[in-house]
């Protein structure tokens, strides 16, 4: 009796999981990473103008700078592995060029990222003229996978 009912619990785990299977795979489809991608990148664009804003001088509430350099440099960490082959085609903002040269934007992308970690290091110590040197020293890096690797708007 307890096997028999040991086994039907199994027999409804594996049920479960392979029913759940394909509604597994269809979120990975080249569509859904492309929108994920786009929404990380959304969010990379809106720290980076929160910072803009300050280091223009249009506003001096500071008290985010560092969540928005931890939001910079978290967004193009997770950008690391949201160009798999198969995106490439689709409604994105990427050029091919992107897949034929991956190694050389992954090496962009990482500058960018080293420039956010230094751009975090800069918002912790609190020192203005080092925040925004950092600030455009990111914003330098962003080039470097958007000219050649991204759409002209």
């Amino acid at each position: 009796m307890r096997i028999s009912r040991a086994l039907a619990g199994v027999s409804l785990m594996l049920a479960i999981l392979v029913g759940g299977l394909p509604a597994a795979l269809a979120a990975d489809e080249p569509e859904n990473i492309i929108k994920y991608r786009r929404n990380v990148m959304k969010a990379v664009g809106a720290n980076m103008g929160n910072l803009a804003m300050f280091a223009k001088g249009n506003i001096t509430f500071a008290d985010n700078i560092v969540a928005n350099a931890r939001g910079i440099r978290e967004g193009l960490a997770m950008a690391e592995g949201l160009f798999p082959e198969s995106t490439e085609t689709g409604e994105t903002n990427a050029l091919p060029k992107l897949w034929e040269d991956k190694a050389d934007f992954e090496a962009a992308l990482r500058d960018s990222i080293a420039a956010a970690d230094a751009m975090v290091t800069a918002a912790g110590g609190g020192a203005i003229p080092t925040v925004i040197e950092a600030f455009r020293a990111l914003g330098k890096t962003c080039g470097g996978c958007h000219k050649p690797y991204r759409k002209k708007h």
